[in-house]
């Protein structure tokens, strides 16, 4: 149990990398089915009905490790299936098909989760049930090891590691003081900053540029991005100036010069009237996707989210399957 980006999944990856094992991850929420874990019955060949075994069924019978993300956001139908499981005798009865699955002596189970009342939505597990486990508590990286990472991971010279090292703290303490942001990683955490230094890794060097204007410029593109308040975008461009000194140009930045395509000239598309809003978000969007990070789009109906993508997948050349939930 620890905050997020903490590395609680990683150290398990890296623990079975070195022994050879296979690892199976459950990501929980509230909406996840026990049919996810134990298996339900479905059409096969020549239409059929037969029963599918989980996630958790497959585990056990091959000796793989599993990990439960998320776990005190699973709902309680996950929780006590797991209870036989984490038994000494470790086994699983499938109802559905009468059938007592014992677990295979390499298979190992492990969970985690972030602090219920630190993180929304997180509930408090029993202490009967935590105590079925071996219960290891995670705190926050300190910022030395922090600096590290960024190093090695990204290669990431040391002064700019400082810098956007600095741009978390101020941005924590900040929202601490102020009472405007509500949780300590409401604003920023570790995976942002992970995510900000890999941008430095991708992004093509060539002689001249100002490395600290690009990485302020990138920093301000992933923090401001979700914040909603007019307050809020200020206090980030604010601790940026001033940990990179330098003055950011609001104009610029989203008046669509960082784009690397002609977007006013999209087959399809040429209706499109690009006011200062929507090249905010195609820069945005644009940027996130040279980048190969998940975009989730959020806002008014009609504000652009769905045709924002439209173009950048003719842009880009790509299939787009849109799914309405």
């Amino acid at each position: 149990q620890g905050p997020t980006s903490a590395g609680k999944t990683s150290v398990v990856q890296y623990v079975a990398g070195l022994t050879g094992r296979n690892v199976i991850r459950i990501n929980n929420h509230e909406h996840t089915d026990l049919q996810e874990y134990v298996g339900s019955y479905c059409i096969v060949e020549n239409d059929k009905l037969a029963f599918k075994e989980g996630l958790l069924v497959n585990a056990m019978r091959k000796g793989d490790w599993l990990i439960l993300d998320e776990l005190n956001l699973a709902p309680t139908s996950v929780l006590e299936a797991l209870n036989r499981v984490l038994d000494d005798n470790r086994e699983l009865f499938i109802t559905e098909t009468q059938t007592l699955v014992k677990a295979h002596p390499n298979f190992v189970l492990f969970a985690t989760q972030n602090p219920a009342g630190t993180y929304g939505g997180r509930k408090m597990l029993s202490r009967a049930f935590r105590n079925r486990f071996i219960e290891l508590h995670y705190e926050n990286l300190p910022l030395p090891e922090v600096m590290v990472i960024l190093e090695r991971r990204c290669q990431l010279p040391t002064s700019y590691a400082k810098k956007m090292i600095s741009v978390m703290d101020s941005l924590q303490s900040t929202r601490t003081k102020s009472g405007i942001f509500a949780g300590r990683h409401a604003l920023i955490t570790l995976r942002d900053l992970f995510r900000w230094s890999q941008r430095y890794r991708n992004t093509p060097s060539s002689n001249g540029d100002d490395w600290d204007t690009i990485l302020a410029q990138d920093g301000f593109m992933l923090l401001s991005g979700r914040v909603r308040t007019e307050d809020e975008r200020n206090i980030i461009q604010t601790v940026i100036e001033k940990a990179f000194r330098r003055k950011l140009n609001m104009g610029h930045l989203f008046s669509g010069s960082l784009v690397t395509f002609n977007y006013s000239n999209i087959e399809g598309y040429s209706d499109i009237v690009w006011t200062p809003s929507i090249l905010r978000l195609l820069t945005l969007v644009s940027r996130a996707l040279e980048n190969k990070e998940p975009v989730l789009l959020v806002g008014e109906t009609g504000c652009g989210k769905t045709t924002i993508c439209q173009v950048l997948a003719v842009v880009m050349k790509l299939r787009l399957h849109i799914v309405n939930c």
